[in-house]
């Protein structure tokens, strides 16, 4: 009666020694149990043993199950937990906790993964723990947790499969039974403490074997150790000296990850390019790799195949399941005040929830959603649930009138069903409806090449969330709200073939299955004709034991896992894999990512490159051909053109066209097209942002809350504000009517921000807040408004508004050979018909509206800015409205100022000299000291020569634009930080 550590040479498949030991064993005990690590390995081990005729009386099968059957003839009758069960109860215990209590930890998805996985190996050594004092706060808290979970493992007839082993260890040092006599484990590489127990109990009254094929054999020492430190007797029994492994290894060094698909591509290509010819194509992740190199392959007639662990966050039920459910409970929570739609605005989950063909809508219509959503933010929790009922609504009635033939005729619109269901608690009613719209939808909605693939695992999924939280949960006594927190850990499996290109019906240039490590070490000896060990790096194959928090405890309560180390588990995987190949066998990785940095071989990569020598075959390939290693297709549909691009920021003849400077008209005649001034200003700043701004047109996707729409508010407000006064028989704010006029305003800022609230505006974008700091910044609005008004009683005693929000649209008037277009704040007029120009601007800063008389000279320089021919003042809309009215409204324009609304209140620009005021509160422009002429500095330009110098030069300016010049300023403007990246640099390609 002992435990014997066996040296053995044999491969995946059992060789002739281990079955005359099992069947030795079988003799001895009359039956025997083998146990393996995987599924994968039991098939291929009891096929063998068949074929030996070894088959009677032995029972192959996974530790796990071996518990499970041997809880059945001894345990208590109660059922092994499940993987879905232990989160689901996992989940109920720590949802139903207070934060308080739970501190340190915190009841999340991962702290119910972590407490699952200590659970599962832990939970037989917890309570002894709990004798001896937690070693922290952590630690009492999961020792609670694992009491509460053994309670309610109790209370539904469950029980741990770690927890039945040692169970089992006690019954079975009491009452020995044939069905434990005798134990073998092959490939096992990792022992729980609960599975040492028991085996220590089998050792004692019978026989435990441990077969280790050469690369395990390091882990002889550690086993001999543990199991005699538990009172057993130990044996090793060493295997004869290993012969040489695998000979005729390839290497395949790829430097750069643009050139990887393809030199793989061209790898298989040259090892499976024969009909009837297989490859295996092993990687750490061989579905991503599938997806990159199908198409490769498919263009060269090669096959593909994959099997894809799918988890539930990686299918669209999942992703859009999880994604409303969080969405909905954040549109809750603005209702009832615990929240604010800042939190939830603009909804984008609902956008990828039209979008997804789950929902049963089609794509225009989700984009015209998304739109309108999106351009408004105040349509509140009930306006968005609305707008998605009448989609569903539209879409519904639309696929009533369509063919019965028609793909999507009987395919249901769900959008709103789905959400209303999840508003209302009720996901099994929501998975429902999930289900019945996928078994509607056809394959292409999910694509031409793996449709068929995808609905399948988007079905399975969605059923098997149905029966978690319908079923499971309900077995369980757990809550659906719970159960829908542990959703995470579903994964669905699924084959999918890639076909090659062309017909159904034509041989394959041969097949390529990828696969895992683990599974590829599971392939029979000389079974395919090729093997590619892809990415062989460190990144990929880590030679580093877990750490967690799960190790530490294990490591506390002295419950440790016995495990083969990395290096010598990667080594014998690495050989089993090799060997199942009978022609070549290449090893490829890349060498530097994409920032140039070195991608390091793993362990196994360097061993056996030491190991072939300098005879080894390496084959390196370089990103030299970069228009090849794009091309799937391998050049049969791409075309490689090598253009010469003109100068940045220079269009061509046949480009300036699309600058779109004209119109047709009403008689389909092409006439230029209206500029407004602020479009000119920036042209005249700088060409490029111009081009960037008007033609480009890079905008957000959402309506936004920024200093644009604070400025439409100040307009709004402003301009309902001077139309009250006159509505009052009022012609301006004065000092005698100020006190009543701040009343009107605070009156008309109520009013303006309800409209805004709601959305209403006839500006271009309402200031809607969305939650409290926003609010904040709205109400810090008025006290800004009253300084302007304040400001107003004292300046331009003479003038009264007259023309507000005036627009140039339908005059008809032309400034510089151009049409003119836009409109103007505001326009002050005196009794005389002299007028100023007033433009509004929500900012602090107003030093840089002001302008000074450009032929004084510098004092510094002495040289006078209009010396420059192509001088133009930084900023000209004032200046050009002011030019237009003079022919419009046959006005005498004395000025043209920008009004800041921000900060310190003031007005700035340009005026004529009778408007500079000399002493304060004269009743001009209050801090505006230089007008137009200014003669005390020696300055000869009047306020009419400005403006009509301004409109020469303005015309030069457009003159080029219509000539296609969009180059960037030579002075950097603050525009040209934004808009430039978004211009374009051009160069050879």
């Amino acid at each position: 009666m002992a435990v014997r550590i066996i040296g053995t040479q044999a491969g995946t498949r059992p060789d002739d020694a281990e079955v005359e030991l099992i069947a030795q064993a079988v003799a001895r005990y009359g039956r025997c149990t083998l146990l393996v690590p995987s599924i994968g390995e039991r098939d291929v081990v009891r096929t063998a043993l068949a074929e030996a005729g070894c088959g009677l009386g032995v029972d192959v099968t996974t530790v796990r199950d071996w518990i499970g059957n041997l809880w059945e003839l001894l345990g208590g009758g109660e059922h092994p937990c499940t993987g879905i069960q232990r989160q689901l109860l996992m989940a109920d215990i720590l949802y139903a906790r207070v934060e308080s209590e739970l501190a340190p930890l915190r009841a999340n998805p991962g702290t119910v993964r972590l407490l699952a996985t200590i659970a599962r190996d832990l939970l037989p050594f917890a309570d002894a723990s709990a004798e001896g004092g937690a070693g922290g706060p952590a630690e009492a808290v999961v020792l609670d947790l694992l009491a509460r979970y053994r309670d309610a493992l109790a209370s539904r007839a469950l029980i741990e499969a770690s927890d039945a082993a040692v169970r089992l260890a006690s019954a079975l040092d009491r009452t020995p039974i044939a069905a434990a006599g005798c134990v073998v484990l092959r490939d096992v590489t990792e022992v729980p403490a609960y599975l040492a127990r028991l085996l220590s109990v089998v050792a004692r009254i019978g026989e435990v074997s441990v077969l280790l094929r050469g690369e395990q054999g390091v882990w002889a020492a550690s086993l001999a150790r543990a199991f005699g430190s538990a009172g057993c007797e130990v044996v090793c029994e060493d295997a004869p000296e290993r012969i040489a492994r695998v000979p005729e290894i390839g290497f395949l060094e790829v430097a750069g990850p643009h050139a990887r698909d393809r030199a793989y591509a061209e790898e298989l290509t040259r090892l499976v390019g024969t009909p009837g010819r297989h490859a295996v194509v092993v990687s750490a992740r061989p579905a991503e790799l599938a997806d990159r190199l199908a198409p490769w392959l498919a263009s060269r007639g090669i096959a593909s195949e994959v099997t894809r662990f799918v988890r539930f966050e990686r299918t669209a039920v999942g992703r859009q399941f999880t994604a409303l459910r969080n969405l909905v409970g954040r549109m809750k929570a603005d209702l009832d005040g615990s929240g604010s739609a800042a939190e939830w605005w603009p909804a984008p989950e609902l956008s990828d929830w039209l979008y997804s063909p789950l929902s049963g809508i089609d794509i225009p219509t989700a984009r015209r959603f998304d739109k309108k959503i999106r351009s408004s933010r105040a349509l509140g929790v009930e306006g968005v649930l609305r707008e998605l009922q009448s989609v569903q609504s539209r879409v519904a009635a639309a696929r009533r009138k369509l063919p019965a033939d028609h793909p999507f005729a009987s395919v249901p619109a769900i959008c709103a069903d789905v959400v209303q269901f999840l508003w209302q608690d009720r996901p099994v009613s929501a998975f429902k409806t999930i289900c019945a719209a996928i078994e509607k939808l056809s394959a292409q909605a999910f694509g031409s090449r793996d449709g068929s693939c995808r609905i399948a695992v988007e079905r399975a999924m969605a059923e098997r969330a149905l029966q978690v939280v319908a079923d499971d949960a309900h077995a369980l006594r757990v809550g659906q709200a719970v159960a829908c927190r542990v959703l995470d850990g579903l994964c669905v499996v699924s084959r999918e073939r890639i076909e090659v290109e062309g017909s159904a019906d034509a041989e394959p240039a041969g097949e390529v299955a990828f696969m895992t490590l683990a599974d590829a070490a599971c392939l029979e000896a000389d079974s395919v004709d090729a093997l590619l060990f892809a990415d062989v790096d460190v990144a990929s194959y880590p030679l580093s034991h877990e750490e967690s928090a799960r190790t530490t405890l294990a490591t506390r309560l002295d419950a440790r896992a016995l495990e083969l180390e990395p290096a010598a588990c990667l080594r014998d995987l690495t050989y089993r894999a090799l060997a199942a190949a009978r022609g070549a066998r290449i090893l490829a990785r890349v060498t530097h990512d994409r920032q140039a940095k070195d991608r390091y071989p793993a362990a196994i990569w360097t061993e056996l490159r030491a190991a072939v020598g300098d005879g080894a075959h390496v084959r390196r390939v370089g990103e030299e051909d970069v228009a090849g290693d794009f091309d799937a297709a391998d050049g049969r549909t791409a075309r490689l053109e090598r253009v010469s691009c003109l100068p940045p920021q220079q269009l061509s003849p046949q480009a300036t066209r699309y600058l779109v400077l004209t119109r047709v008209d009403a008689d389909g005649h092409p006439v230029p097209r209206q500029f407004s001034a602020s479009q000119i200003e920036t042209y005249s700043a700088c060409p490029l942002c111009w081009f960037v701004s008007s033609r480009l047109r890079p905008s957000v996707i959402d309506a936004g809350f920024t200093n644009m729409e604070k400025g439409n508010f100040v307009h709004d407000v402003m301009d309902r504000f001077h139309e009250r006064l006159l509505e009052d028989g009022s012609a301006r704010v004065t000092p005698e009517n100020l006190d009543a006029s701040l009343t009107l305003l605070h009156d008309v800022f109520a009013k303006v921000a309800a409209e805004h609230a709601r959305g209403k505006t006839s500006s271009s974008a309402p200031l809607v807040p969305l939650s409290v700091a926003q609010k904040k910044q709205v109400d810090e609005l008025l006290p800004q408004l009253e300084k302007v008004v304040r400001y107003e009683a004292d300046a331009l005693a003479a003038y009264a508004p007259a023309y507000l929000e005036y627009s140039f649209n339908g005059l008809g008037v032309t400034y510089a050979g151009w049409p003119l277009g836009g409109r103007i704040d505001r326009v002050d007029v005196d009794a005389e018909g002299h007028a100023v120009v007033i433009d509004y601007k929500h900012r602090s800063d107003v030093t840089p509206f002001r302008l000074k008389d450009p032929t004084a000279p510098d004092k510094k320089t002495g040289v006078a800015p209009a010396d420059d021919p192509r001088w133009l003042p930084e900023h000209t809309q004032t200046l050009i409205y002011a030019q237009a009215l003079r022919r419009a409204l046959d006005l005498d324009v004395r000025g043209a100022v920008y009004f800041a609304t921000k900060g310190k209140v003031a007005m700035r620009g340009a005026v004529s000299e009778e408007l500079a005021e000399e002493v304060p509160g004269d009743g001009r422009v209050p801090g505006l000291r230089d007008g137009f002429p200014a003669a005390d500095a020696g300055g000869t330009m009047a306020f009419d020569e400005l403006l009509d110098r301004v409109e020469r030069e303005v015309g030069i300016r457009l003159e080029e634009l219509a000539a296609g010049c969009v180059t960037a300023a030579s002075e950097v403007q603050p525009s040209c930080v934004h808009n430039h990246p978004l211009g374009f640099v051009r160069r050879d390609a």
